[in-house]
């Protein structure tokens, strides 16, 4: 079979993660990039940076996938003065084309949500609507929300963790949300969770769900997300080898955590008491 151009990639992005699937405010599918191009290497990575476009060039890729947009809010100028503006003009000189799956690789079958259920052990997990870029699930057994965070950081892999709660109480009942997922607090309720985990958790949204009795777990945006490479990498392979189609594939190892001073203070992982009553 002769190699896709950019058209055919994104033909195959919509088949494994439907970009119908996408929140109404994002801005998934080609960033920049010519349609009709033939695309023989592609890398992947989390963000669209200078330094990730420079990965995908490096390996002679014509394409970098990744999982958050390059432009999600308008732009007046493209310029060295922003993030976007670099990145955009390190893509256009390197030849490098984008495509991002943000919202649609959260809410699709076997995308983001599914893995973090999975990788946290939930069991019976449902799309709680109208928050189709969660998931809803429950712990075999109740757990309290401290051993979770602890049990968590190793099953994730994430250094550090914050905790909202007033106690250390017994929950068995989770929704997760990859990435800023503050916004379901309203259907967390509805749904009856013990706990919330996710990322980016704000001063009044943690006061909100203190008061309203719910627990949070913040597990930070990169350590929930950094896991969409893999899941992106993976399902492109397997489509790939059902089309008897040969692509060089390259996962960027560049990236990391872009908070780095957190503080450890017995040199491994730590759970932060945001609130307590002791």
């Amino acid at each position: 079979m002769p190699q896709p151009c950019l058209s055919g990639i994104v033909e195959i992005a919509n088949r494994l993660f439907p970009f119908e699937m996408a929140e109404k405010w994002d801005n998934c599918g080609i960033q920049i990039g010519a349609l009709g191009r033939t695309i023989q290497s592609i890398a992947f990575s989390l963000d669209p940076t200078p330094q990730t476009v420079r990965f995908a060039a490096d390996h002679s890729c014509q394409l970098l996938i990744t999982h958050h947009p390059v432009l999600l809010e308008p732009l007046r100028r493209v310029t060295t003065d922003t993030l976007p503006g670099r990145t955009i003009l390190e893509a256009a000189a390197a030849g490098v084309d984008i495509l991002s799956l943000h919202t649609n690789l959260d809410a699709a079958p076997g995308g983001l949500n599914d893995e973090l259920a999975a990788r946290i052990g939930l069991h019976s997990v449902v799309t709680p609507e109208p928050a189709r870029c969660a998931r809803l699930g429950t712990l075999l057994e109740p757990a309290a929300v401290f051993e979770l965070a602890r049990r968590w950081e190793k099953d994730l892999g994430i250094p550090h963790m914050r905790v909202v709660a007033r106690e250390d109480k017994r929950v068995q009942t989770v929704f997760c949300v990859s990435g800023s997922g503050m916004g379901y607090l309203g259907d967390a309720l509805r749904y009856k969770a013990d706990l919330i985990l996710t990322g980016d958790v704000r001063y009044h949204a943690a006061r909100e769900a203190l008061e309203l009795g719910v627990a949070v777990i913040d597990a930070g945006h990169y350590g929930l997300e950094r896991m969409a490479v893999s899941i992106l990498s993976n399902a492109f392979r397997e489509e790939f080898q059902k089309m008897n189609v040969y692509m060089n594939l390259f996962v960027c190892d560049t990236e990391s955590e872009p908070f780095a001073d957190i503080y450890h203070p017995r040199g491994g992982p730590t759970v932060e008491r945001t609130a307590s009553t002791y």
